[in-house]
């Protein structure tokens, strides 16, 4: 065996150098990509410590074996590569769990009204404030056409879903009932048709309600003690449904294959003041009537899925019904979802317990269905606290999503945020949630974290809308007077 003068063996001694050239050049790798992230991102309490901590065991290692490497230029070689390496893989391991800006449209000017809706197709993002509506580019955030509505009016309703580069929009003039209808081609920003409730009889409570929906190519609108189902080509009618004797239209809205109409009905006993009708939406006929557990004219409702039809339903009295109800194809209610549990409470259509919806003119659901869940918020007591020390006060927030089956009405998971909920929408099989300064990717099934961005610079206090769209997750502002940009445009800064 060969050795040394000391009598150590080579191989012993070449091993030696190896390993003291891999430390020297893994801590000089931690370092480099150290300085990078903390000029890049700033200090944060991660890299500054692995800052720290490196150079201290870099500079004893050097001091102890510096000779050894300046006589073995292989190892030190060896040891630049591993830094190579090291810093490369902390660098990116680091910044893909940051969402990086791609683009954000300007900051509304102070004093601007606030967004009451917004779509997303394909190409582009609109949307729509009381006095105006604009569209975006998607791929580079450019402006591509605005439209105002006719005269004073203002935007006062939306369809939920968009279809063949069309939306409904719903307009009046302020503080006056919803009673015009434009048919907004989305290429252009241009009206292709226009439809006006001519019918007496509507009131102030019929503002901000759901009275237009796109079901395919049936435009749905509110007109009189009915709906008329227009050509969404065109505007010429198709068919006309009535909302029964004694009652009138609440809410419609509509999904490709299934049209959803509430009436109330004031005249009739307690137990049947409200009903959910499910329309054909080729013809109008009424193919199931859903008694609702409801009373009160000025109870909200959302459609969360079409398939199940599952319906939220909020009274804005103390003793209401507050549930999601599941109704099937023969009309009766399969399962009923109490948003009031014992230890939570769910928030589905809207973001907190007392606050009113996001968007007035297209509501925003705080709640999605997957895979026969309803995933939604939740919040318990105590998950909002205030802290306060010599520094002043830090307010900490807890939350979650809860996962309930349609079918039973069953908790099957719960998944912890530490964050508040701010928006939420699916994409890639996934459910995204957007926290203050976090998304999250969260698996539908058995609610296992994914994946945690966080995001640069900027943090949502309100909520907005969030949509996926491919690799591109774009944030849509009901409010941007206060420094948050009406609309940005976000993605990983590594996808791997």
């Amino acid at each position: 065996m060969e050795k040394t003068d000391s009598g150590t063996p080579v191989w012993a001694q070449r091993a030696a150098a190896l390993g003291l050239g891999l430390l020297t050049g893994a801590t000089g790798g931690l370092i480099v990509g150290a300085v990078v992230l903390l000029a890049m991102d700033g200090p944060s309490f991660a890299v500054l410590f692995t800052l720290v901590l490196a150079v201290l065991i870099g500079v004893l290692t050097v001091l102890s074996g510096a000779s050894r490497l300046s006589r073995r230029r292989w190892a030190g070689a060896c040891g630049a590569l591993a830094g190579l390496v090291l810093a490369t893989s902390m660098f990116v391991g680091y910044r893909s769990n940051w969402a990086e800006e791609v683009w954000a449209v300007p900051d509304d000017r102070p004093g601007a009204a606030d967004a009451v809706g917004t779509w997303t197709t394909s190409d582009l993002v609109v949307r729509a404030q009381q006095d105006l509506v604009s569209a975006y580019r998607i791929s580079d955030g450019a402006a591509v056409w605005t439209w105002e509505p006719p005269d004073r009016d203002t935007v006062c309703a939306m369809s939920t879903a968009t279809h063949g580069g069309l939306g409904l929009i719903g307009h009046a003039p302020e503080g006056r009932p919803c009673r015009r209808t434009a048919a907004l081609d989305l290429k252009e920003g241009t009206t292709r048709w226009e439809h006006r409730d001519k019918a007496p009889g509507l009131s102030a409570d019929d503002l901000f309600s759901r009275s237009v929906a796109l079901a395919g190519d049936v435009a749905v609108v509110q007109d009189g003690s009915g709906w008329r189902g227009l050509s969404a080509a065109d505007g010429r009618e198709r068919w006309y449904a009535e909302a029964g004797e004694g009652c009138r239209p609440a809410v419609v809205d509509a999904a490709l294959r299934t049209v959803l109409a509430v009436v109330h009905c004031p005249s009739r006993p307690e137990s049947g003041r409200a009903e959910a009708l499910r329309l054909a939406p080729a013809t109008g006929a009424v193919s199931t009537r859903t008694a609702l557990p409801v009373q009160d004219p000025f109870t909200r409702y959302a459609m969360v899925a079409a398939d199940p039809l599952t319906l939220w339903v909020e009274e804005p009295v103390v003793r209401g019904t507050r549930a999601v109800l599941v109704i099937d194809d023969r009309g009766a209610v399969r399962t009923t979802i109490p948003t009031r549990a014992s230890d939570h409470t769910l928030l589905v259509g809207s973001y907190g317990t007392h606050r009113a919806v996001t968007f007035g003119a297209r509501p925003l659901p705080a709640a999605v269905v997957v895979e026969g869940l309803l995933i939604a918020p939740a919040v318990e007591p105590g998950d909002r606290s205030v802290v306060s020390n010599r520094n002043g006060h830090l307010i900490d927030y807890d939350g979650r999503l809860v996962a309930i089956s349609l079918e039973d009405g069953e908790r099957r998971w719960t998944s912890e945020l530490d964050d508040e909920t701010r928006g939420i929408a699916t994409g890639d099989g996934s459910v995204w949630v957007l926290g203050r300064e976090k998304l999250f990717r969260i698996d539908p099934m058995n609610g296992r974290h994914l994946r945690a961005l966080t995001l640069t610079d900027l943090t949502y206090k309100e909520p907005a809308e969030l949509t996926v769209h491919g690799d591109r997750y774009l944030v849509v502002a009901e409010n941007s007077t206060g420094g948050v940009p009406p609309i940005r445009a976000l993605r990983p800064d590594f996808v791997f």
